[in-house]
Protein backbone atom coordinates (compact mmCIF):
# COMPACT_ATOMS: atom_id res chain seq x y z
CA UNK A 1 0.00 0.00 0.00
CA UNK A 2 1.37 3.47 -0.57
CA UNK A 3 -0.78 6.98 0.05
CA UNK A 4 -3.91 4.39 0.67
CA UNK A 5 -3.74 3.32 -2.64
CA UNK A 6 -3.38 -0.55 -3.76
CA UNK A 7 -0.77 -2.32 -6.14
CA UNK A 8 -2.14 -3.04 -9.47
CA UNK A 9 -2.88 -6.63 -9.92
CA UNK A 10 -0.44 -8.23 -12.68
CA UNK A 11 -2.31 -10.92 -14.75
CA UNK A 12 -0.26 -14.29 -15.27
CA UNK A 13 0.76 -14.27 -19.02
CA UNK A 14 -0.76 -17.18 -20.94
CA UNK A 15 2.06 -18.75 -23.23
CA UNK A 16 -0.34 -20.36 -25.56
CA UNK A 17 -1.58 -16.78 -26.52
CA UNK A 18 1.72 -15.51 -27.36
CA UNK A 19 2.52 -15.36 -30.75
CA UNK A 20 4.76 -17.87 -32.52
CA UNK A 21 7.67 -16.87 -34.11
CA UNK A 22 7.28 -17.04 -37.67
CA UNK A 23 9.81 -19.59 -39.32
CA UNK A 24 12.26 -19.20 -41.35
CA UNK A 25 11.67 -19.82 -45.26
CA UNK A 26 12.95 -22.88 -47.15
CA UNK A 27 13.53 -23.11 -50.37
CA UNK A 28 11.57 -25.33 -52.76
CA UNK A 29 12.34 -28.77 -52.77
CA UNK A 30 14.18 -30.24 -55.76
CA UNK A 31 10.94 -32.13 -56.90
CA UNK A 32 9.25 -28.47 -55.62
CA UNK A 33 11.27 -26.86 -58.73
CA UNK A 34 11.10 -29.27 -61.31
CA UNK A 35 7.43 -29.19 -60.92
CA UNK A 36 7.71 -24.92 -61.37
CA UNK A 37 6.78 -23.25 -64.36
CA UNK A 38 9.27 -20.56 -65.13
CA UNK A 39 7.82 -17.73 -63.79
CA UNK A 40 6.61 -19.72 -60.78
CA UNK A 41 10.34 -19.78 -60.04
CA UNK A 42 10.78 -16.46 -60.33
CA UNK A 43 7.90 -16.04 -57.69
CA UNK A 44 9.83 -18.82 -55.48
CA UNK A 45 13.08 -16.76 -55.73
CA UNK A 46 11.28 -13.25 -54.95
CA UNK A 47 9.54 -14.30 -52.26
CA UNK A 48 12.77 -15.63 -50.65
CA UNK A 49 13.96 -12.16 -51.35
CA UNK A 50 11.81 -10.13 -49.92
CA UNK A 51 10.58 -12.75 -47.00
CA UNK A 52 12.26 -12.00 -43.50
CA UNK A 53 11.36 -14.18 -40.67
CA UNK A 54 12.24 -13.01 -36.51
CA UNK A 55 14.72 -15.57 -36.91
CA UNK A 56 16.19 -13.78 -39.66
CA UNK A 57 16.46 -10.71 -37.81
CA UNK A 58 17.81 -12.13 -34.89
CA UNK A 59 20.69 -13.85 -36.91
CA UNK A 60 21.23 -10.46 -39.08
CA UNK A 61 21.09 -8.73 -35.41
CA UNK A 62 23.89 -11.14 -34.49
CA UNK A 63 25.85 -10.68 -37.26
CA UNK A 64 26.31 -6.77 -36.66
CA UNK A 65 29.75 -7.43 -34.86
CA UNK A 66 31.27 -3.52 -35.92
CA UNK A 67 33.51 -2.22 -38.30
CA UNK A 68 36.41 -4.89 -37.93
CA UNK A 69 33.80 -7.75 -39.13
CA UNK A 70 32.23 -5.78 -41.53
CA UNK A 71 35.62 -4.56 -43.09
CA UNK A 72 37.29 -7.89 -43.11
CA UNK A 73 34.74 -9.68 -45.31
CA UNK A 74 34.38 -6.36 -47.69
CA UNK A 75 38.27 -6.27 -48.19
CA UNK A 76 38.27 -9.85 -48.76
CA UNK A 77 35.64 -9.69 -51.51
CA UNK A 78 37.06 -6.97 -52.97
CA UNK A 79 40.70 -8.21 -52.89
CA UNK A 80 39.16 -11.65 -54.85
CA UNK A 81 36.64 -9.83 -57.11
CA UNK A 82 40.00 -7.47 -58.41
CA UNK A 83 42.19 -10.66 -58.86
CA UNK A 84 39.97 -12.56 -60.73
CA UNK A 85 38.48 -10.56 -62.92
CA UNK A 86 41.41 -9.14 -63.74
CA UNK A 87 42.09 -12.67 -65.11
CA UNK A 88 39.15 -13.39 -66.40
CA UNK A 89 38.39 -16.39 -64.33
CA UNK A 90 34.61 -17.43 -64.59
CA UNK A 91 34.34 -17.04 -60.18
CA UNK A 92 31.36 -15.29 -58.58
CA UNK A 93 33.04 -13.68 -55.05
CA UNK A 94 30.37 -12.46 -53.24
CA UNK A 95 29.65 -11.11 -49.57
CA UNK A 96 26.57 -11.74 -47.09
CA UNK A 97 24.74 -13.07 -49.66
CA UNK A 98 21.58 -15.47 -48.68
CA UNK A 99 22.02 -18.92 -49.82
CA UNK A 100 19.09 -21.08 -50.22
CA UNK A 101 19.38 -25.29 -50.26
CA UNK A 102 16.84 -27.48 -51.79
CA UNK A 103 14.52 -27.75 -48.78
CA UNK A 104 17.00 -25.77 -46.92
CA UNK A 105 16.50 -22.80 -44.76
CA UNK A 106 18.42 -19.66 -46.17
CA UNK A 107 22.00 -18.82 -44.20
CA UNK A 108 24.27 -16.01 -44.85
CA UNK A 109 27.98 -16.60 -45.04
CA UNK A 110 30.14 -13.53 -44.91
CA UNK A 111 32.51 -14.55 -47.99
CA UNK A 112 31.02 -17.24 -51.01
CA UNK A 113 33.34 -18.43 -54.34
CA UNK A 114 31.67 -20.49 -56.60
CA UNK A 115 33.68 -21.35 -59.56
CA UNK A 116 32.98 -21.96 -63.37
CA UNK A 117 29.84 -19.52 -63.24
CA UNK A 118 29.55 -15.69 -64.55
CA UNK A 119 30.42 -13.62 -61.85
CA UNK A 120 26.82 -11.35 -62.50
CA UNK A 121 25.30 -9.63 -60.00
CA UNK A 122 22.98 -11.76 -57.82
CA UNK A 123 20.03 -11.38 -55.10
CA UNK A 124 20.61 -14.24 -53.51
CA UNK A 125 21.96 -18.00 -54.56
CA UNK A 126 19.79 -20.20 -55.40
CA UNK A 127 21.20 -23.90 -55.72
CA UNK A 128 18.24 -24.69 -57.65
CA UNK A 129 18.28 -22.10 -60.22
CA UNK A 130 22.20 -21.66 -60.62
CA UNK A 131 22.45 -25.39 -61.37
CA UNK A 132 24.99 -26.02 -58.26
CA UNK A 133 25.88 -25.14 -54.59
CA UNK A 134 28.79 -22.72 -53.59
CA UNK A 135 32.51 -23.97 -53.61
CA UNK A 136 33.77 -22.01 -50.67
CA UNK A 137 32.43 -19.97 -47.28
CA UNK A 138 34.51 -18.06 -45.24
CA UNK A 139 32.92 -16.51 -42.00
CA UNK A 140 34.69 -13.82 -40.23
CA UNK A 141 34.16 -14.03 -36.36
CA UNK A 142 34.64 -11.12 -33.83
CA UNK A 143 32.28 -10.80 -31.37
CA UNK A 144 29.31 -13.18 -32.63
CA UNK A 145 28.04 -16.40 -32.23
CA UNK A 146 31.33 -18.49 -31.41
CA UNK A 147 29.68 -21.88 -31.62
CA UNK A 148 27.74 -20.94 -34.89
CA UNK A 149 31.14 -20.24 -36.86
CA UNK A 150 33.03 -22.81 -34.96
CA UNK A 151 30.61 -26.02 -34.14
CA UNK A 152 27.52 -26.07 -35.98
CA UNK A 153 28.62 -24.62 -39.52
CA UNK A 154 31.42 -26.89 -39.51
CA UNK A 155 28.81 -29.30 -39.95
CA UNK A 156 26.25 -28.06 -41.88
CA UNK A 157 28.77 -26.47 -44.73
CA UNK A 158 30.26 -30.43 -44.88
CA UNK A 159 26.73 -31.79 -44.90
CA UNK A 160 25.85 -29.42 -47.93
CA UNK A 161 28.88 -30.12 -49.62
CA UNK A 162 30.51 -26.78 -50.02
CA UNK A 163 33.46 -28.23 -50.44
CA UNK A 164 36.15 -25.78 -48.02
CA UNK A 165 35.14 -23.68 -45.10
CA UNK A 166 37.80 -20.76 -43.45
CA UNK A 167 37.36 -19.40 -40.36
CA UNK A 168 38.95 -15.91 -39.69
CA UNK A 169 39.26 -15.35 -36.04
CA UNK A 170 40.00 -11.76 -35.95
CA UNK A 171 40.44 -11.54 -32.04
CA UNK A 172 42.75 -14.49 -31.76
CA UNK A 173 45.01 -13.44 -34.81
CA UNK A 174 44.05 -16.90 -36.38
CA UNK A 175 42.71 -19.06 -39.50
CA UNK A 176 41.22 -22.65 -39.71
CA UNK A 177 40.75 -24.22 -42.45
CA UNK A 178 38.46 -27.08 -43.41
CA UNK A 179 38.22 -29.19 -46.89
CA UNK A 180 36.04 -32.04 -48.09
CA UNK A 181 37.79 -35.38 -48.23
CA UNK A 182 38.15 -36.37 -52.11
CA UNK A 183 36.82 -40.17 -50.94
CA UNK A 184 33.35 -37.87 -50.96
CA UNK A 185 32.53 -38.23 -47.17
CA UNK A 186 30.98 -35.19 -46.11
CA UNK A 187 33.11 -34.47 -43.12
CA UNK A 188 35.62 -31.94 -42.68
CA UNK A 189 39.25 -32.64 -42.69
CA UNK A 190 41.77 -29.83 -41.34
CA UNK A 191 43.74 -28.16 -44.20
CA UNK A 192 47.51 -28.25 -42.67
CA UNK A 193 49.69 -25.25 -42.18
CA UNK A 194 52.21 -24.62 -44.45
CA UNK A 195 54.89 -22.02 -42.95
CA UNK A 196 51.12 -20.26 -41.51
CA UNK A 197 49.41 -20.68 -44.91
CA UNK A 198 46.46 -22.33 -46.13
CA UNK A 199 45.53 -23.75 -49.66
CA UNK A 200 42.70 -23.18 -51.58
CA UNK A 201 42.51 -25.82 -54.01
CA UNK A 202 38.83 -23.82 -55.03
CA UNK A 203 40.50 -20.32 -55.00
CA UNK A 204 44.34 -21.52 -56.52
CA UNK A 205 45.08 -19.11 -53.71
CA UNK A 206 46.97 -19.48 -50.45
CA UNK A 207 45.47 -17.62 -46.89
CA UNK A 208 46.93 -16.49 -44.15
CA UNK A 209 46.54 -13.59 -41.28
CA UNK A 210 49.65 -11.36 -41.39
CA UNK A 211 49.23 -8.15 -39.05
CA UNK A 212 45.95 -9.22 -38.26
CA UNK A 213 44.89 -9.00 -41.38
CA UNK A 214 43.51 -11.99 -43.68
CA UNK A 215 46.25 -11.97 -46.90
CA UNK A 216 45.43 -13.88 -50.25
CA UNK A 217 48.81 -14.92 -51.55
CA UNK A 218 49.31 -16.31 -55.64
CA UNK A 219 52.75 -18.37 -54.97
CA UNK A 220 54.75 -16.09 -53.14
CA UNK A 221 53.28 -12.92 -54.57
CA UNK A 222 50.52 -10.93 -51.52
CA UNK A 223 47.12 -9.89 -53.31
CA UNK A 224 47.34 -6.07 -52.91
CA UNK A 225 43.71 -4.74 -51.41
CA UNK A 226 42.25 -2.48 -53.54
CA UNK A 227 43.10 0.89 -50.66
CA UNK A 228 46.74 -0.79 -50.54
CA UNK A 229 46.52 -0.38 -54.53
CA UNK A 230 45.19 2.91 -54.34
CA UNK A 231 47.62 4.07 -51.92
CA UNK A 232 50.66 2.69 -54.03
CA UNK A 233 48.99 4.61 -56.96
CA UNK A 234 48.77 7.73 -55.10
CA UNK A 235 53.06 6.87 -54.17
CA UNK A 236 53.73 6.71 -57.92
CA UNK A 237 51.62 9.73 -58.24
CA UNK A 238 53.34 11.73 -55.72
CA UNK A 239 56.48 10.34 -56.87
CA UNK A 240 56.63 11.35 -60.27
CA UNK A 241 55.10 14.77 -59.70
CA UNK A 242 58.14 15.29 -57.03
CA UNK A 243 60.38 14.29 -60.16
CA UNK A 244 58.93 16.80 -62.26
CA UNK A 245 59.28 19.54 -59.43
CA UNK A 246 62.88 18.61 -59.53
CA UNK A 247 63.32 18.86 -63.18
CA UNK A 248 61.79 21.66 -63.22
CA UNK A 249 63.78 23.16 -60.45
CA UNK A 250 66.90 22.31 -62.06
CA UNK A 251 65.64 23.15 -65.25
CA UNK A 252 65.14 26.64 -63.55
CA UNK A 253 68.38 26.74 -62.24
CA UNK A 254 70.33 26.05 -65.65
CA UNK A 255 68.28 29.14 -67.25
CA UNK A 256 69.59 31.14 -64.56
CA UNK A 257 73.15 30.21 -65.33
CA UNK A 258 73.30 30.37 -68.49
CA UNK A 259 71.78 33.50 -68.17
CA UNK A 260 74.27 34.84 -65.65
CA UNK A 261 77.35 33.31 -67.70
CA UNK A 262 76.14 35.35 -70.82
CA UNK A 263 75.86 39.23 -69.27
CA UNK A 264 79.20 38.12 -67.30
CA UNK A 265 81.15 37.16 -70.66
CA UNK A 266 79.49 40.47 -72.34
CA UNK A 267 80.79 42.40 -69.43
CA UNK A 268 84.30 40.72 -69.09
CA UNK A 269 85.08 41.50 -72.74
CA UNK A 270 83.39 45.00 -72.93
CA UNK A 271 80.57 44.44 -74.79
CA UNK A 272 77.80 46.87 -73.93
CA UNK A 273 74.18 45.67 -73.29
CA UNK A 274 71.24 47.53 -72.98
CA UNK A 275 68.52 47.12 -70.50
CA UNK A 276 66.20 45.96 -73.49
CA UNK A 277 69.08 43.48 -74.50
CA UNK A 278 69.51 42.45 -70.62
CA UNK A 279 65.56 41.88 -69.91
CA UNK A 280 65.29 39.85 -73.41
CA UNK A 281 68.24 37.30 -72.14
CA UNK A 282 67.07 37.04 -68.59
CA UNK A 283 63.68 36.81 -69.66
CA UNK A 284 64.36 33.78 -72.09
CA UNK A 285 63.65 30.24 -70.69
CA UNK A 286 64.68 28.04 -73.35
CA UNK A 287 68.00 26.36 -72.90
CA UNK A 288 68.79 25.80 -76.48
CA UNK A 289 68.60 29.40 -77.01
CA UNK A 290 70.50 30.49 -74.29
CA UNK A 291 73.64 27.98 -75.11
CA UNK A 292 73.53 29.75 -79.24
CA UNK A 293 73.50 32.93 -77.13
CA UNK A 294 76.65 32.24 -74.72
CA UNK A 295 78.56 30.86 -77.88
CA UNK A 296 78.10 33.67 -79.70
CA UNK A 297 78.73 36.18 -76.72
CA UNK A 298 82.47 34.65 -76.99
CA UNK A 299 83.21 36.49 -79.95
CA UNK A 300 80.60 39.09 -80.81
CA UNK A 301 81.15 42.37 -80.91
CA UNK A 302 77.50 44.01 -80.28
CA UNK A 303 75.01 42.20 -77.85
CA UNK A 304 72.73 42.49 -80.85
CA UNK A 305 74.73 39.64 -82.58
CA UNK A 306 73.45 37.45 -80.35
CA UNK A 307 70.03 37.72 -81.57
CA UNK A 308 70.34 37.46 -85.16
CA UNK A 309 69.68 33.78 -86.07
CA UNK A 310 69.96 34.48 -89.64
CA UNK A 311 73.51 34.30 -89.67
CA UNK A 312 73.72 30.49 -89.06
CA UNK A 313 76.58 30.67 -85.78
Amino acid sequence: MLGGMSAPIRKPVDPAAAPIPAEAPRAPTEAEWAAMSPAQRQQAIAALVDSMSQEEIDERLAMAEGDPHFDAKVEARDTLRAWFGRRGRRIYIGAEMKVYYPGEKGFTPDVIAVTDVDPTPRLCWMVSAEGKGIDLAIEVHYAGNWRKDFVDNVVRYATLGIREYFIYDIPRGHLKAHRLPPTGVRRYESIPSRAGRYRSEVLDLDLAVEAGRLRFYADTAELVTASELVGKLEGMIEAAEARIEQEQARAEQAVGQLSAAILMLLNARGVPASEEARGRILRETDVDVLGRWLQRAATAAAVEELFLESTGR
